[in-house]
C-alpha cells in the first residue's frame, strides 16, 4: 500500500528539508565562528606586540624628558618598529579596518611620537597612558567580537590572558615613572605615592604558580623600586632599571602568549 503524496510531503519531505536546513545552518555558523576566531587571534597577537612597543616608548621618552638623552636612538628604533606594526595591522582585512577606535589610536600615536620632545614629562606620560588605555579597550572589544574570552577548558588555576595585559601595564607604568625618577636623580612625594601604589598592585598579582625564577625577578624589581628608586637619592642607573622592569614585563607576555596558544589548542 503506497502512502498518499500529501502524507509523504508533509510528514517526511518537509521535516527532512527542515532538518537538513538546521544542520546546514549550524555547520555554516560554526565555520563562520572559526574564521572569526582565527582572525581574532591574529589581531590579538599583533595588538599585543604594538602595546609592548608603545609601553616601551612611554618609559624611554619619560626618561628622555627627565634628562636621560642617551635613549634617543632607542626611542627612534621603537618608533620605526611600531610604525611597521601599525601598517601591518592596518593592512589586515576585516574588523580592524571598520573600527573607528583603531583610527583614533593611530592618530593619537602619530601625534605623540611627533611631538613628545616639546611636551613636559608629566603631559607626555598622561598622553601615553590614555593611548595605552584605549588600546586595551580595543583589545577588549576584539575579544568580545571574536569570541576570544577564557574558555571553560582552560585550567582554573591559569590567569586570564586579559588580566595578564593589565599586570604588564602596572609594571609598564612603574617602569615609566621610575625612569623619570632615576633619570632626574630624585623622587618627589607625588611620584613616591604613585610608585608605592603600583608596587602594591604588582605584588598582589604575582602568581604563586609562576616559576621560582620569575617570582624572584618580580621580588627583585619591587625591592629595587622600594630601596633604590623611591629614595631621596636613587642609586640604580636608568639603563639597569629599564632592563629589570622590562624583563618582568617579558615574563608576563610569555605567559600571555602561552595562554593564547592554549586557547588555540582547545579550539582545534
Amino acid at each position: 500500500m503506497s502512502l498518499p503524496f500529501s502524507f509523504v510531503f508533509i510528514f517526511i519531505v518537509v521535516p527532512g528539508i527542515a532538518l537538513f536546513t538546521a544542520i546546514y545552518g549550524i555547520l555554516k555558523r560554526k565555520k563562520n565562528e572559526e574564521i572569526l576566531f582565527r582572525a581574532g587571534i591574529a589581531y590579538l597577537k599583533r595588538l599585543r606586540t604594538l602595546l609592548m612597543y608603545i609601553q616601551q616608548h612611554r618609559g624611554l621618552t619619560n626618561g628622555f624628558l627627565s634628562g636621560n638623552l642617551s635613549v634617543i636612538n632607542e626611542i627612534k628604533r621603537i618608533e620605526v618598529v611600531a610604525a611597521k606594526e601599525i601598517a601591518d595591522i592596518s593592512a589586515m582585512d576585516g574588523w580592524i579596518q571598520e573600527n573607528p577606535k583603531w583610527d583614533s589610536i593611530i592618530d593619537h600615536w602619530q601625534r605623540i611620537h611627533a611631538n613628545y620632545q616639546t611636551l613636559e614629562a608629566e603631559v607626555n606620560l598622561k598622553q601615553h597612558n590614555t593611548l595605552i588605555a584605549n588600546l586595551l579597550y580595543l583589545i577588549d572589544d576584539l575579544a568580545y567580537a571574536h569570541h576570544l574570552g577564557k574558555l571553560g577548558l582552560i585550567d582554573a588555576t591559569d590567569t586570564d590572558w586579559r588580566n595578564l595585559l593589565f599586570i604588564a601595564e602596572y609594571i609598564g607604568q612603574a617602569r615609566a615613572l621610575g625612569m623619570g625618577v632615576v633619570s632626574k636623580g630624585y623622587c618627589t612625594s607625588v611620584l613616591r605615592i604613585q610608585l608605592n601604589h603600583l608596587v602594591v598592585k604588582i605584588e598582589s598579582n604575582i602568581n604563586p604558580s609562576w616559576s621560582a625564577a620569575i617570582q624572584q625577578d618580580f621580588r627583585k624589581l619591587l625591592k629595587v623600586i622600594e630601596s633604590q628608586v623611591i629614595t631621596d637619592a636613587p642609586t640604580i642607573t636608568p639603563a639597569d632599571y629599564f632592563k629589570l622592569a622590562t624583563s618582568c614585563i617579558e615574563h608576563v607576555l610569555v605567559e600571555f602568549d602561552r595562554q593564547v596558544e592554549k586557547i588555540q589548542f582547545h579550539r582545534t
